[in-house]
């Protein structure tokens, strides 16, 4: 997970411009070709954000009441289903409420629930105290996050088999404990709270300098809108799950592809870090704080496209993945170039390094660091173009290794010394002779 830019559209994407940019990538890809190199020598390249803003964001207060939210109902056939009432405990789940008229005994009512990305759940009723009321509590217990967006519902079954449903009616799981702030585009619906309205327009401005190059990596937009949800602390951040505010005091968030959501909470400013690359306690202020969770969700919504256009892989290659498509450039830059003789980095091959650790400058997660620095290189090396070849083979379950050769040419282990040699470092990486040299079959869990 997460714990954690040339500019061509200023405002994001109309319709028309993603439509001829995935026209344009898919003719590139009718047509594949080795990708050449460019770019050789010294000069590092660096993916700089555009400076971009988009339109003036509106945002709304929601959240802060408990009042049930109603669903109109619907007849099917000689079965008629009353309005469906939703009222939201939340931390501890929502309860649905309806009236189911029929001359048939029913043998069961259950409430079906679909996520943006497709998954699901289903929650057995059961009868309510009123005449023909049926029951079901989604989520309950308190380890789910709020403002998850659903579709919702119900089917009977009498005696005799007979089956009927409704038409599935949109359901947002919401905070009645709080306000929230809420603004949302065609790119993110994003909640928050305990931080100015103003964050808003920095995260939005950030979705859309990154677009340009989601687009032109994964060759098309998200099947859905993802959802960013910040909390102010960790007091709050863990009042929906299980460990509490304590066992989430080093947890920073986490990312759910089931979902389609990102679910974070604001870094406290002032705190110490042994990486160079970090600011200054005193440094730290407010626009560096809504630049720095802007980084985050960015990072967060590219695990989600991974995901979503299955592009898997060892967790350099997700978590570096996704710190090379954020706003963050650091990790992407010279940051592994901070070293003296001597030092040395893990092997990306086998396994390859993960989240914990050091680099040689004294920042955390090498992973991150070197998945991000790599496929820079790769950028560097091959352009875009490549880029995009590259995870377009891998979606179609192409593994790494055969993707890197259609791509530059040559294996991992053949580019590996090249990289290392352009970052200062011994060429020839150390390879632990028990550790085999393979790539994991299944897609690292986002998200841990």
């Amino acid at each position: 997970m997460a714990n954690k830019q040339v500019r061509i559209w200023a405002v994001g994407l109309s319709g028309t411009a993603v439509s001829l940019l995935i026209v344009m990538l898919l003719v590139s890809y009718a047509f594949p070709v080795l990708a050449s190199p460019r770019l050789q020598g010294t000069d590092y390249p660096t993916m700089t954000p555009p400076s971009v803003e988009v339109d003036t964001v509106a945002v709304e207060e929601v959240g802060g009441n408990a009042d049930p939210v109603v669903f109109t109902g619907e007849k099917d056939g000689e079965v008629i289903f009353g309005d469906t009432s939703v009222v939201s405990h939340y931390p501890d789940g929502a309860t649905f409420t309806v009236t189911i008229e029929t001359e048939q005994e029913l043998d069961q009512v259950t409430l079906f629930i679909r996520y943006p990305h497709g998954s699901g759940t289903r929650v057995p009723a059961g009868r309510g105290d009123g005449e023909n009321e049926w029951v079901a509590v989604l989520y309950d217990t308190s380890d789910q996050p709020p403002w998850q967006r659903m579709d919702f519902f119900w089917r009977a079954i009498d005696l005799a088999g007979n089956s009927v449903e409704t038409t599935p009616q949109n359901y947002v799981y919401s905070d009645p404990t709080r306000v929230w702030y809420r603004a949302a585009n065609d790119q993110l619906e994003l909640y928050w709270f305990g931080q100015d309205e103003d964050f808003a327009q920095v995260v939005m401005n950030g979705m859309a300098a990154v677009q340009e190059r989601w687009l032109l990596g994964f060759g098309e937009p998200l099947s859905f809108r993802p959802i960013a949800v910040v909390f102010s602390d960790a007091d709050t951040f863990g009042e929906f799950s299980n460990a509490g505010a304590a066992g989430n005091s080093r947890r920073a968030g986490f990312t759910s592809n089931d979902l389609g959501m990102t679910v974070q909470r604001f870094q406290e400013l002032g705190f110490i870090s042994s990486c160079p690359r970090n600011p200054s306690p005193v440094e730290q202020t407010t626009e560096w704080l809504y630049n720095y969770m802007t980084e985050v969700i960015t990072h967060e919504v590219t695990h989600l496209y991974q995901f979503d256009k299955n592009v898997g892989g060892p967790t350099w290659f997700i978590e570096g993945g996704a710190t090379w498509f954020s706003l963050n450039s650091v990790r992407a830059g010279t940051g592994l170039r901070d070293h003296t003789e001597g030092q040395d980095i893990p092997t990306l091959q086998g396994t390859g390094p993960g989240g914990g650790g050091n680099i040689p400058n004294g920042c955390n997660a090498p992973g991150y660091w070197m998945g991000a620095s790599f496929i820079q290189w790769i950028y560097g090396q091959y352009s875009m173009e490549g880029i995009a070849q590259w995870f377009d083979l891998i979606s179609r379950n192409t593994r790494m290794d055969d993707a890197l050769i259609a791509v530059t040419g040559k294996s991992l282990a053949e580019l590996e010394p090249e990289w290392r040699a352009y970052l200062g470092y011994n060429p020839q990486p150390f390879i632990p002779p028990t550790e085999a040299y393979q790539f994991p079959p299944t897609v690292t869990p986002f998200g841990q």
